[in-house]
Parts: structure tokens; C-alpha cells; sequence
């Protein structure tokens, strides 16, 4: 018996507890936010068996689980998610692969969040195409964090420009 293979699965390391926000917006088996170093590192180790491609969120001070576990991570896109500029700028200078070491300000946590989800869920459906149900299902998931993932940035860029997206005629 062969195991289930998924296309690819989130995992937030939240040490502060500051992003609980984020634990009713995804489906159980798509996402895990944990607040213990060592039970997600042990989760994510777990299910590196099980899934085609992992999403592992950290907060730049744990950046070192990068280095010290890159071999045993296969197949994992790091987000690096930082507190200030400062840090994203550092983190940049350590971790220059931007194929699978992705360093962003944590104000765009939700953003590359649902971007990541979407990608599993486009997968997914491609992976269901003969099983409407499924494929339909995963598609309107899609298209729900779509909507989300666009007003979001809609709204960051009301924010940084001051003006409505409409407005710009």
C-alpha cells in the first residue's frame, strides 16, 4: 500500500504566539500553526515523506533551522517572515536563494500565506480533474482565497499610495 501523496502543505512556526488568526482560514490537512519549535520541526519532518512540496513559514529568529536542517528539508520553500526592514535586509544578505528562501516584512504574513495556498489547491485540482467533485471543490476554494489574496492587496496598496485602485482612471 502506497501512501496518499499531497501536492504541498503549510506549516507556521508562530513561537509568540501572534498569528492565531490564521488557524480557521485553512483546512486542517493544508495547514498547522505551531507555537513549539521542536513539535513543528518533528511535524514537518513527519510528513516530508507525504508531500510533494512544503510551505515552511518562520520567523527570522529561527532563520537557523534553515541552515542546519537545508538536507533534511528537501522539497521546502522557506518563508522567512521579519519584524522590521532591518531584518529583511539581513536575512537577504544570508539567504540569497530566492527559488526557495522567500524573506518578506511579516505585514505580508496572510499574503504569501494564501499565495501558498492557492498553489496547493490549483494542484490539487489539476491532480482531481476526473473527480468533479474534488476538482470543483478545490477550485472554489481557489478562487475564495483569490478574492481574499486581492483585496488584501488592494488594500496594501491603498495604504502605501493613498489612493483606490478605481481611482486611477
Amino acid at each position: 500500500m502506497t501512501a496518499v501523496i499531497n501536492t504541498s502543505v503549510l506549516v507556521l512556526l508562530d513561537p509568540n504566539n501572534q498569528h492565531q488568526q490564521f488557524d480557521g482560514h485553512y483546512d486542517a490537512q493544508l495547514f498547522s500553526r505551531f507555537t513549539d519549535k521542536n513539535r513543528c520541526v518533528l511535524h514537518v519532518l513527519s510528513r516530508l515523506a507525504h508531500v510533494r512540496l512544503l510551505h515552511f513559514f518562520i520567523p527570522n529568529a529561527e532563520n537557523t533551522l534553515i541552515s542546519a536542517r537545508v538536507t533534511l528539508f528537501k522539497n521546502t520553500i522557506f518563508y522567512i517572515y521579519c519584524i522590521d526592514e532591518t531584518s529583511v535586509a539581513a536575512m537577504k544578505q544570508i539567504y540569497d536563494y530566492p527559488m526557495f528562501v522567500k524573506i518578506f516584512h511579516v505585514q505580508w504574513l496572510s499574503t504569501y500565506l494564501y499565495q501558498a495556498a492557492i498553489t496547493h489547491l490549483v494542484e490539487q485540482a489539476e491532480r482531481t480533474q476526473h473527480e468533479p467533485e474534488e476538482y470543483d471543490t478545490a477550485l472554489q476554494a481557489a478562487a475564495e482565497f483569490a478574492n481574499i489574496l486581492a483585496n488584501e492587496l488592494n488594500e496594501h496598496m491603498i495604504v502605501k499610495t493613498g489612493v483606490q485602485p478605481d481611482d486611477r482612471i
